[in-house]
């Protein structure tokens, strides 16, 4: 296996892009900002600097609109890092829409990540800091296919739209860009949490932000129109580009066809786990506001802009440490804020069975056990299983008397499992499984492009079966530290599914069908619901959670992703 990068769990598992965030994560945070390494990591230089003596290697350098950039070849693989996509949202344009990066002719260097997003945890294992001028993105190149117009797979991170970054060693596209030769790879960052998805609509001033509930996504879209603006010049493919993300990531990639403006900026999409539930209401959006005034010490969007950037990374420190019950601010998705995104989510689900969403190829998929990632947060089986006794009393509580018996129903269906597992399965529904079957029904009815995937193994912890964000370390050889705590490297085990998925992914990206020599992939429908499940075999089933799945869609369109309502 190629490319192996080793980081420490702990800043990947910051993710908080779900149900739990209790003392025992509050405290890990406060340790990794304490860290010796992430405190480097806030000073560390790493800011591309100007070429101005012309002193630099003219086959590693391609023109933009906004100048050249010199990357780094190595092994038939350049890769160019932290290339600005928009103008930085400093000074005045903080909490603003991303403007077009302006034109210009100058010579960068184009070797070193960049500033990455404010937000609780720096992941990038000191080789970059936290900075608003953190718009831009990195490109890989595999210089052993010459083909001028290669598909184009723009990555899009997860981590809850609060944490994480390009910068990480968990989404190095080194690997599979070598192994796809004749694809180009381009990973991205965009705005998080306090910065990234706020609601300012009753702080004085915040009336000339209005488009502050979404601008993460504003973000990646910005990202995605440089990309058709120069990405020919790297060699891809601008007719032909497929965003894909797991967790915030692909929860990002089943917004983005949404909103106005993305019409013609990506083909395809692969959305890996999240969906469309993971969003708030504007109501939730001001308790988040009423959190992060409260510990800047603020009350004006005026003292808000005067804040610096180590007075925000504070925030999200102090912001943790509130309320026990409460993901905060830190973790705020985005927005139903009826300027970049729908009121209403069902209203979203019915934009995805349109003619014009048909347009776009989809590829959705879930993991078996993805909210057992959550199982360390809660310090156990038993500290999780109670957050789960929590969250489904609070739900049946929220619906009303014809859902609650479709509940109860629901439930039966699980009669034979222990508690445990019924509870695990309701919420890996509800937070997953729910959201990507409406969507995909809705897109297949409509004609449109659909394919549909389960993962079951591989694990890379036995205790914790396939969680979420599984797939991740087998797509492109990166792995972790045991979740559990053992001090063992997972996700190293040699296996079909890790060669299986880059062909599938990149057959995907080529064609708009992941299909291979070895397995056709059937496409998805309501009537059959085909899914190519990855187990110890591999292959096509129908329709495998049956009733259960049609029960939880009923009231899952409504309630959406359980984190995003929490109890505050």
């Amino acid at each position: 296996m190629q490319n192996i990068q080793y980081i420490f769990f702990e800043a990947k598992r910051m993710r908080g892009n779900g149900l739990i965030l209790r003392n025992c994560a509050k405290r890990n945070i406060r340790e990794l900002l304490n860290n010796n390494q992430i405190q480097k990591a806030m000073t560390q230089e790493n800011t591309n600097k100007q070429i101005t003596d012309g002193n630099y290697d003219k086959s590693l350098a391609v023109k933009c609109n906004n100048g050249t950039f010199v990357g780094k070849e190595t092994d038939e693989l350049i890769i160019w890092k932290g290339i600005p996509y928009a103008t930085q949202p400093v000074g005045k344009l903080r909490w603003k829409k991303a403007l077009p990066a302006a034109d210009g002719n100058g010579v960068y260097d184009a070797t070193k990540p960049g500033p990455v997003p404010i937000g609780p945890v720096n992941d990038t294992m000191g080789t970059a800091e936290f900075g608003e001028e953190c718009l831009v993105l990195n490109i890989y190149c595999n210089t052993s296919c010459t083909d001028s117009k290669k598909p184009v797979m723009v990555w899009i991170h997860g981590g809850g739209f609060c944490a994480e970054s390009q910068a990480s060693p968990l989404y190095d596209l080194t690997s599979i860009s070598k192994q796809c030769p004749d694809i180009i790879f381009v990973s991205i960052d965009y705005r998080l949490g306090f910065m990234g998805f706020m609601n300012f609509e009753r702080v004085p001033g915040g009336e000339n932000f209005k488009e502050a509930g979404n601008l993460g996504l504003l973000d990646q879209l910005e990202a995605l129109r440089w990309v058709q603006k120069n990405i020919a010049g790297f060699g891809g493919n601008p007719d032909n580009v497929t965003i894909f993300g797991e967790s915030a990531g692909s929860a990002s990639v089943t917004f983005l066809p949404l909103i106005d403006g993305s019409e013609g900026l990506f083909k395809r999409i692969i959305a890996q786990s999240a969906n469309i539930a993971y969003c708030d209401t504007m109501e939730h959006g001001i308790h988040v506001t009423q959190n992060f005034l409260s510990v800047t010490g603020c009350q004006t969007m005026d003292e808000l802009m005067e804040l610096t950037t180590e007075q925000l990374v504070d925030a999200y420190l102090k912001a943790y440490t509130i309320d026990k019950n409460c993901l905060l601010g830190g973790a705020n998705f985005p927005l139903l804020d009826g300027v970049t995104l729908p009121e209403d989510r069902a209203d979203m689900y019915k934009m995805w069975g349109d003619e014009k969403r048909a347009k776009i190829d989809m590829m959705i998929g879930s993991n078996q056990d993805e909210i057992r990632y959550f199982v360390p947060f809660e310090g156990g089986e038993e500290g999780f299983l109670n957050t789960l006794r929590w969250i489904t009393k609070r739900d049946r509580a929220l619906l009303n008397e014809q859902e609650k018996g479709m509940y109860d129903e629901f439930m039966a269906t699980l009669a034979n499992e222990s508690e445990g597992s019924r509870l695990e399965q309701y919420c890996n529904d509800l937070n997953f499984r729910a959201g990507n079957t409406n969507m995909a029904i809705r897109h297949a009815a409509a004609g449109g492009n659909t394919y549909m995937y389960f993962i079951k193994k591989p694990v890379i912890t036995p205790e914790l079966g396939a969680i979420h964000a599984v797939e991740i370390t087998y797509l492109f050889d990166t792995c972790t530290l045991d979740p559990m705590g053992s001090e063992k490297i997972v996700g190293t085990d040699e296996c079909e599914f890790r060669h299986v998925a880059k062909e599938m992914w990149a057959n995907f990206a080529r064609t708009g069908n992941p299909s291979t020599d070895k397995y056709e992939w059937k496409k998805f429908s309501g009537d059959d619901r085909q899914t190519m499940v990855f187990d110890d075999t591999i292959g096509m089933q129908k329709d495998i959670f049956g009733r259960r799945e049609d029960l939880m869609m009923s009231w899952a369109e409504r309630l959406g992703n359980g984190s995003s309502k929490r109890v505050c």
